[in-house]
Order: structure tokens, then sequence, then C-alpha cells
């Protein structure tokens, strides 16, 4: 068998080749979704922040706020919120004006949030609601629907109701309606809410 010594220039490019190898399977090890920033009920799906969207990171509730948009309140509020035990991801969104949080029930109450949120220097305006809609063909579909939850007790505002996208956004006032009596109330007309997979608990409903 022929044998090359080690400084021969076919086992360098060997070595090299070999090193290179290595070296890119440790750079995708560490590139690799970690669970670091989800509970320990998360790690086995090794989610990453993105992810925590899912249901195992707990019930969402999403605030409307105003003053998101002052310079480095968006950032202040997201550091507040993460620092506290029983949070499990938070974001906000400046163009929508809207912090979404997602929380341990048995560690975190909504009224907490609310309170940590408005002690960042923002005004609560109501919670978001958004629902996937069955029904919505056309502009004048929309305006019907948009009417019909305008007159809805406790809807502060009906941000967008969208037939191409089939998508209806909504704040309301926790204190006097909540996301049934929201479906309730679309329901009335033809156009249906298509129910997710595993529908979270209404934030409204765990004001204590």
């Amino acid at each position: 068998m022929c044998r090359f010594p080690y400084d021969h220039p076919l086992m360098r490019d060997i070595i090299a080749l070999l090193s290179f190898l290595a070296l890119g399977s440790l750079a995708n090890a560490q590139d690799a979704p970690t669970a670091k920033n989800c509970p320990s009920r998360c790690a086995a799906s090794k989610c990453d922040a993105g992810a925590c969207a899912a249901d195992c990171c707990g019930p969402t509730v999403k605030l409307a706020v105003n003053g998101l948009e002052k310079e480095g309140v968006a950032e202040t509020t997201e550091l507040t919120l993460s620092a506290m035990a029983g949070i499990n991801h938070c974001s906000t969104s400046v163009k929508s004006g809207t912090v979404m949080v997602k929380y341990d029930t048995e560690k975190m109450k909504v009224a907490d949030i609310e309170k940590a949120v408005a002690k960042n220097g923002l005004k609560i305006v109501g919670y978001k609601a958004d629902f996937k809609i069955r029904g919505l063909a056309c502009q004048s579909c929309s305006n019907h629907l948009t009417a019909v939850l305008g007159k809805t007790e406790g809807v502060v505002n009906v941000n967008k109701v969208c037939h191409m996208s089939g998508t209806v956004g909504i704040t309301f006032d926790a204190k006097k309606t909540d996301k049934r009596k929201l479906k309730a109330a679309i329901h009335t007309t033809k156009y249906k809410v298509v129910e997710s997979k595993k529908e979270a608990p209404a934030a409204a409903t765990s004001q204590s």
C-alpha cells in the first residue's frame, strides 16, 4: 500500500479539507436554535424567541397602547417585562401600537402586566383581538362587518376588516366585552370566525 509523508502536497490538501469540514459542523451546531429565551417546557421543541408564539409558552395578552413611538420606550418596555418572573416571551410593535406578552398563569396575572406596561409611560387603550374570517368576499362585506362591530358594546375601535386577507383586527375594552362576545357578534352576520387548532384563553377572562 502506498503511503504519503505528512508534508506531501496531497496529504496537506486532505488535512486542510478535513479541518474545513470539522469547522463547518461546529459552526452549524453553534447557530442551532436554543431554548434559552423559553421556559423549560419549551426546550423539548427547541423553540427560539420567534417560535415562542407556540402554545407551550402560555396564553397571550395583546395590549393596545399609546406612547410606544417615543424614543426608547419600546426597548425599555420589553426589557422590563422580560425581567419579570412568569413572562415567557414579549414583543412590541410601534407600527400597530401593541405590546404582546405570553405568560405563565401560575406566576403572573394580567393586572401585573398592565401595571408594568403603564410604569413605562404607556397608556393602555384596550386589548387587541385578531380573527380569521370566512365569507368576506368583497369590500361591501368588509364595510358591513365593520359597521356591525362598530356598534358592538365594548369595541373601542375596528382597526381593520380586510376581505382580501380575510382578517379582522379589533381593539376592545376588557371590562365590557371579551373575545367570546366579539366572536358572537361576528356570527350574527353571515361571516364566521375560523377557529385555530388550539385557542388560547381570552385575556379578558384573566383580570384577577
